[in-house]
């Protein structure tokens, strides 16, 4: 179990100081897929660079498994990074490296005795016949099919997605949706998603939480009938019809 209590943080930017969260409070179930929307600026990778204890909050806790992971030891900090799988909204491929140099990075930084075999990996991504292409021969939606395969190969306790599928089309959205869906079902993690596209919160959260100019809106069950947006709504509003409405 993920918990945010009463987490805050400010920044300085050119119109001085700003709070990019502020006094949120959220519950992430053990295997849960969660979902955090909002619009740019909204507070949401802020959030996930607290789970995966890149920033601290100026104030409250990030308690994961009962521990607060911002009192840990460096070597328990170490172990509880390891444990955790990353994608990215640029992929963050190395372009010197094959597919499967890529993907093996993880295990060159650290021992992972259960890893996932490479075949296995690469079949799961659907890139077995590309293991020694190089990102530059690769489609967008192929090179985050490898930064899937990169984060799940280390049997990651917790998956953070930080806009994995923006730089995407909409087909190739639905494919890496799809992927996804079934890395959370094979490999019984805990995902993040942090999104501002509701309808891949909608696909693929039971839950979400609805962020504005780093509040906590709502927490919201997500349901699976699809309804119109409508631009002139708040996306508050939009974020409520999408997910809420059955």
């Amino acid at each position: 179990m993920i918990e945010l209590k009463q987490v805050s943080k400010q920044y300085t930017g050119q119109n001085g100081i700003f709070n990019a969260v502020h006094q949120v409070d959220l519950t992430i179930q053990q295997n849960e897929i969660f979902g955090v929307i909002g619009e740019s600026g909204a507070g949401k990778s802020t959030l996930l660079r607290f789970i995966n204890a890149l920033e601290t909050p100026d104030v409250g806790h990030v308690i994961v498994n009962g521990m607060n992971i911002h009192e840990m030891s460096k070597q328990q900090l170490r172990l509880y990074q390891k444990n955790i799988g990353m994608i990215f909204q640029q992929f963050n491929l190395l372009s010197n490296k094959t597919v499967e140099e890529n993907i093996r990075l993880p295990l060159e930084l650290h021992a992972y005795p259960e890893s996932i075999p490479m075949d296995q990996i690469l079949a799961f991504v659907g890139l077995t016949d590309k293991r020694n292409h190089y990102p530059a021969q690769l489609s967008g939606g192929q090179q985050q099919r490898v930064g899937i395969a990169r984060a799940l190969i280390t049997r990651p306790s917790i998956l953070l997605c930080d806009e994995p599928t923006s730089a995407l089309d909409h087909r190739t959205t639905q494919d890496i949706v799809k992927l996804l869906k079934q890395a959370h079902e094979k490999f019984e993690m805990t995902v993040v998603i942090v999104t501002h596209e509701l309808e891949v919160i909608k696909a693929l959260c039971e839950r979400a939480a609805i962020l504005e100019n780093g509040t906590l809106l709502d927490t919201i069950a997500v349901k699976q009938t699809k309804r119109n947006e409508d631009p002139i709504k708040s996306y508050h509003q939009q974020a409520l019809e999408v997910l809420t409405y059955e």
